[in-house]
């Protein structure tokens, strides 16, 4: 299938053509308000309206809690589209027909082992339904309960027991090599030509998240080890980036906003076919950071339903820490003493399912329910263990507010004082990727200076002070450099060229809290020195420093006039600096 070529052109013209106003109504109600408009922020609870959107320059901003961006960062927000999900839902919108650009041979080498999968799994899915369905797959799928619609549905085969079915059937249409880098057959050792990677297994097919079947998960049936043989890292199967079950789910994940996180194919299949949304699976290996952002992309919530015995309960504890360290906000469901959500589901029903989900707890109140009952009667060196056992958890935790929290309970339940928890924590905290942030000392002078120049509101003595080497904090700085000509010029500012420019969602965000920032009054103008001035010293402090390091690299190379040069360049500027106390 052809992709779509998303340049900044196009980018651009889709965004101009997009009514920001609509997109955002149709989630929370909006107000006209001068020449913006208002209304209650979507992203956290508030009475107040704090959240602005312009129709004219395409931002919204919440001074509330600093959410903003573009039409394309809402939708992401909103409806977890990634970015070209969000281009692509908007061209649809607007009637803009996207341009697709020609496939690589590397797109083309991945569609032909896609093709090599999808016909492995209509031979397997034939070999299940050969002889009326009576071999170890279609016996072991009776005895598990698993009615036909299911293995329909959800597309079950059978490997038979034999080293060399899919090379008979499909060596002629794709060859040894495209077989094995598709991770269906394997190489002999020792000896020339290849074998079956998958033999007498029920063969579950692995779809990524647009849908492709990108491989299997054979499930042993005549008691072989593993359990559970997954296809090998390949051009289109990496297990660290997928998740069982997810092209089913993203759509239900959006839209409630939870995802349930399940062990294995079958709980996820029986939890998926009840008809409840969103579940996915690890497909039995140990969560990774990339499945958990992978969630991230669809929901900040997760529920986690792993095995109800104490490897499951041990499993579900690493999963958390994992999700935690995500972002994401972790809960988990005790199944009350059963095996796994299938066979809870296989006995009680949906209702009772559905009702243990509501009753969901925090994931720190799942682990005091593991590690702390009998904190009580534990002796000092036990005591100890315990709480360490909690340090990854309370570590991965990135927001401090909510890892404080949680460290005031752990040190209750232990019956310690807060320090002593906070003590084995402190420095290893870890934090979620985030874009460049605020960090000059004199970010928020600089801010409002720049918002100034954006209002028309800076004189032109003041304006012509203005210098991108005066801002430290390098949004602000990047977001000067593309207005700077529009100031000096007159000219209105062209917002959709700026945002073509920027680079990461920071700058966007302070972009739109500049631009929709309330009109500067009079009184505050007057005091634009008290800001201005600060920015001139710290640059020429900075300049000072530099010029001395300057001078002592030219004093050890012996190049005298460049001495020369240098000292009476920070004379000068010591001069300056001494007009702007």
């Amino acid at each position: 299938m052809a992709l779509v070529d998303l340049d900044d052109a196009i980018i651009s013209r889709v965004r101009e053509a997009a009514d920001i106003v609509d997109f955002i109504s149709q989630v929370t109600p909006l107000k006209v308000a001068g020449k913006s408009y208002k209304g209650l922020c979507p992203f956290h609870r508030e009475k107040s309206p704090s959240f602005s959107v312009d129709r004219a320059k395409g931002l919204f901003y919440c001074f509330g809690c600093g959410t903003g961006g573009d039409v394309f960062k809402f939708l992401a927000l909103t409806e977890r589209f990634t970015f070209p999900e969000a281009v692509e839902h908007v061209a649809a919108r607007v009637g803009i027909e996207l341009p697709r650009r020609q496939k690589t041979r590397r797109d083309n080498d991945k569609d032909d082992l896609l093709e090599a999968i999808d016909d492995a799994s209509e031979a397997f899915n034939q070999e299940l339904r050969r002889y009326e369905g009576n071999n170890p797959a279609a016996r072991y799928l009776h005895e598990r309960g698993v009615p036909p619609e299911v293995v329909q549905k959800y597309g079950f085969g059978y490997a038979p027991d034999a080293w060399d079915y899919i090379l008979r059937r499909l060596t002629q249409k794709h060859g040894e090599k495209k077989l094995e880098l598709a991770g269906l057959v394997t190489p002999r050792q020792g000896k020339s030509g290849f074998y079956d990677r998958f033999r007498n297994r029920l063969m579950i097919p692995i779809h990524s998240e647009t849908g492709a079947l990108v491989g299997f998960g054979g499930r042993s049936l005549d008691g072989s080890e593993p359990k559970y043989l997954n296809s090998p890292e390949s051009e289109v199967f990496n297990k660290s980036r997928l998740l069982y079950n997810l092209h089913r789910s993203k759509d239900a994940m959006r839209r409630v906003d939870r995802a349930i996180l399940v062990e294995g194919y079958f709980d996820a299949i029986a939890i998926d076919y009840a008809g409840v949304p969103g579940v996915v699976a690890s497909m039995g290996t140990s969560l990774t950071a990339g499945q958990a952002s992978l969630i991230r992309r669809f929901t900040r919530k997760v529920v986690i339903c792993y095995d109800g015995d104490n490897a499951g309960r041990a499993a579900t504890l690493r999963a958390a820490e994992v999700l935690l360290g995500g972002g994401l906000d972790v809960q988990v469901l005790d199944l009350h003493g059963e095996k796994d959500p299938d066979t809870l589901i296989q006995k009680h029903g949906l209702d009772r399912f559905t009702e243990l989900l509501s009753n969901a707890t925090d994931v720190f109140t799942f682990a005091l329910q593991e590690w702390a009952t009998d904190a009580a009667g534990l002796g000092g060196r036990l005591k100890s263990e315990r709480v360490e056992r909690f340090v990854p958890l309370l570590g991965a935790v990135p927001d401090p507010v909510m890892r404080n929290d949680a460290a005031q309970r752990v040190a209750d339940a232990f019956h310690l004082e807060f320090s002593t928890v906070w003590s084995r924590i402190r420095g290893k905290a870890s934090a979620v990727p985030q874009e460049r942030q605020l960090t000059a000392p004199n970010a928020t002078a600089e801010k409002f200076v720049l918002t100034a120049a954006m209002q028309g509101r800076l004189s032109a003595e003041r304006l012509g002070r203005l210098r991108e080497e005066l801002f430290e904090d390098a949004g602000c700085k990047t977001i000067f450099s593309f207005i700077k000509s529009d100031l000096l010029s007159g000219q209105p500012i062209d917002f959709e060229q700026i945002r073509t420019h920027l680079r990461g969602e920071e700058e966007l965000r302070l972009l739109s809290e500049l631009a929709l920032s309330d009109d500067i009054d009079d009184r505050s103008l007057d005091r634009i020195d008290e800001n201005l001035r600060p920015m001139e010293r710290s640059f020429v402090d900075r300049r000072k420093l530099q010029i001395q390091r300057d001078i002592v690299e030219a004093e050890k190379s012996g190049d005298l006039r460049r001495v020369d040069q240098l000292v009476a360049e920070k004379m000068e500027l010591s001069r300056i600096l001494s007009t702007l106390k």
